[in-house]
């Protein structure tokens, strides 16, 4: 079943939260995929018990404790969340997110029972001097090296080349194929082959109804996460059906 995950960013006021939800819910494609909407904090309750995969944008790695402004996973999933992002693009670019504190996130979700959708992706620098598959590989074994050998949880896995983000320019579906097709590699070699089977793999960076089919044709891609183009519930919409349909 494909993944089609919606982070809506510092986007929607809980009124147009409800408008979004009143255009998509009910509509028949949504049993053929697993769909994720990522509100803002402020419009968490308008998607719980909508049937829609519900996650948080940011997530804090202590349980509980003086930590103003965190989030913490027990309280994600008592606000009915069973996703989160992690290492958001943004988040490294704004709040100085790094790999090893992606780690730390991420095992604060496996405790916690959500599953965590952890970013990764090369800037335009580093992809000009070569070593955009380097960056690719530090992400992943720095948080496997932290984590240890085995999985503790299910693990989505989002290839978003910073350079495409934004950009209306999204990667090719062979480029984002041979991206993730290197993190698969990494984690299945670290974590063994049963590791798969509990691995996800999205693409995300300026992707549309007119480039979904591409992406959804490389066998190695199991859905995508989506910014911009899901703000829109037509626009949305017509994503989910290419790609029920690819």
């Amino acid at each position: 079943m494909p993944i089609l995950a919606a982070n809506w960013k510092m986007y929607k006021t809980v009124a147009e939260a409800e408008v979004w939800l009143g255009a998509v819910a009910g509509r028949p494609e949504l049993e053929l995929a697993e769909v994720v909407v990522f509100p803002p904090l402020t419009a968490l309750h308008v998607l719980r018990g909508s049937g829609l995969g519900l996650g948080a944008q940011d997530v804090g790695w202590a349980t509980e404790g003086a930590f103003t402004g965190m989030v913490s996973a027990p309280q994600l999933r008592d606000a009915g969340c069973a996703y989160a992002l992690v290492a958001h693009s943004e988040r490294r670019r704004y709040a100085g997110e790094d790999d090893r504190m992606a780690a730390r996130k991420i095992a604060a979700l496996w405790q916690a029972g959500l599953t965590p959708v952890y970013c990764v992706g090369e800037d335009a620098a580093e992809r000009a001097a070569g070593q955009g598959e380097a960056r690719l590989r530090l992400q992943v074994d720095t948080v496997l090296d932290s984590l240890g050998d085995e999985l503790g949880g299910r693990l989505v896995i989002a290839y978003e080349p910073v350079w495409a983000i934004g950009s209306g320019t999204p990667a090719t579906a062979e480029q984002a194929g041979e991206a993730l097709a290197l993190i698969r590699e990494r984690v299945v070699g670290r974590c063994g082959g049963a590791a798969a089977a509990r691995l996800s793999l999205l693409y995300g960076g300026s992707t549309s109804p007119a480039s979904a089919g591409g992406f959804m044709e490389q066998p190695i891609i199991d859905g995508l996460l989506v910014g911009s183009a899901s703000l829109d519930a037509n626009s949305f919409l017509a994503m989910l059906e290419v790609m029920v349909h690819a």
